[in-house]
């Protein structure tokens, strides 16, 4: 019966996962645009991009601590319910204020989600966490790329108000499947005391950890400066793109991150610090060729195989990483504080990006592959934890009898 239940919380999960990215390739593509389309500069839209992430930095480590109290269960809606708001909201404002506030509720949403996700497959089945992870998330970013794909046509048919309604009617229909079909396996510790302010930001998490937090910061810095408002802009302004080929591209940029992630997980057998390190350093690379690329072919080329050999591989390692050295008590807690460093990561890159874009539209591709290819060198002294088996046996010996 167990398993049975198990079987429906990870598939509602998943499935409610698959609407949410669907809705995240819609956004990511329209939102810049649509900051384009009222005339806010590179520089402003850095700013915009920069106060989200550090909103988010702030309130997702309060809501996914609380999570270890209240349960997982409503944290991770409340992540929906707020990419929702923020969907709705974007077409009915203009003011560079509140489209600040909007993206901070989309940033927000996907923190939430994210620093709580490996949280739950991992408490579901810790055993096949690699697997099942890697392919929960291919699946979502699998989805992600459908939306980017069809975004321009949406926008050629609806519309930026019907495009962004139309997300967040997604975001409403994933809340209800994950809200009806998930039960969690572990008990909210109410009986333990909430945690005042200086101990819930504190960087009090074990040393491996922090090792993962500084290398979560960096990466975050090299993606945030090319990942942002800038990755479709730069193919438009460029190499002259429209929409409809930006879209294509991201779509199939976000494809060839989905497809490898759903077969990686199983790989995950040998020295997870070697496989992070040396995906990282590719990735890098890859990033900065792209803005060196003499055109638009070139470019594009290079720049989808900065996910096949790059984050398909760091993803499902790094989150093994994570869900080994968490505390079993503070799993939330200690996982969203490392999800919480990339946030504060985030802060910097589109700062950079709206300054370095001033001197050439390539400057941030550049400058963000050499922050990602240094990214992996703090994690070169960590250890490596046992193989999944091992992490297995141990489960079933500490279980009641």
């Amino acid at each position: 019966m167990r398993g049975r239940s198990t079987g429906r919380s990870l598939a509602s999960l998943i499935v409610a996962s698959a609407i949410f990215g669907l809705s995240v390739g819609i956004y990511d593509i329209l939102f810049p645009y649509y900051l384009d389309d009222m005339g806010v500069a590179f520089e402003g839209m850095g700013i915009i991009f920069s106060f989200a992430a550090l909103a988010t930095a702030i309130a997702s480590v309060y809501i996914a601590g609380a999570s270890d109290l209240r349960g997982r269960k409503w944290s991770y809606s409340s992540g929906i319910v707020l990419g929702s708001l923020s969907s709705s909201m974007v077409p009915l404002v203009r003011a560079v204020p509140l489209l600040s506030v909007a993206k901070a509720l989309r940033e927000a949403a996907t923190r939430f989600r994210e620093s709580l996700h490996g949280v739950l497959i991992f408490e579901s089945a810790r055993w096949r966490f690699a697997d099942f992870f890697a392919k929960a998330r291919g699946l979502e970013y699998l989805s992600e790329g459908s939306g980017q794909l069809v975004a321009a046509l949406l926008l050629a048919g609806v519309g930026f108000m019907g495009s962004f309604q139309l997300v967040a009617l997604f975001l409403l229909a994933s809340l209800t499947i994950f809200h009806l079909g998930f039960r969690e396996t572990r008990e909210p510790d109410g009986a333990r005391r909430r945690t005042g302010l200086r101990e819930t930001y504190s960087l009090d998490i074990p040393g491996p950890l922090k090792l993962v937090a500084i290398s979560s910061f960096l990466f975050a810095v090299g993606l945030s400066t090319s990942h942002s408002f800038i990755m479709p802009l730069f193919f438009s302004k460029k190499f002259g793109a429209s929409v409809g080929q930006v879209s294509l591209i991201l779509g199939l940029h976000r494809l060839s991150l989905a497809l490898p992630l759903l077969f990686s997980g199983t790989l995950m057998r040998r020295s997870l610090r070697k496989t992070i390190v040396l995906s990282m350093l590719y990735e890098g690379a890859a990033i900065s060729a792209t803005g060196l690329a003499p055109g638009l072919l070139a470019s594009t080329a290079v720049w989808l195989t900065h996910d096949i050999f790059g984050a398909s591989l760091w993803i499902p390692a790094q989150a093994i990483l994570i869900q080994h050295y968490a505390r079993e008590g503070f799993r939330g807690r200690d996982a969203s504080k490392v999800a919480a460093m990339g946030a504060l990561g985030s802060i910097f890159g589109p700062v950079i990006a709206g300054w370095s874009s001033s001197v050439s539209v390539s400057m941030p591709f550049i400058l963000s592959g050499v922050v990602i290819a240094a990214s992996g060198i703090p994690l070169l002294p960590l250890r490596e934890p046992p193989p999944p088996h091992a992490e297995r046996d141990r489960f079933f010996e500490r279980a009641p009898q």
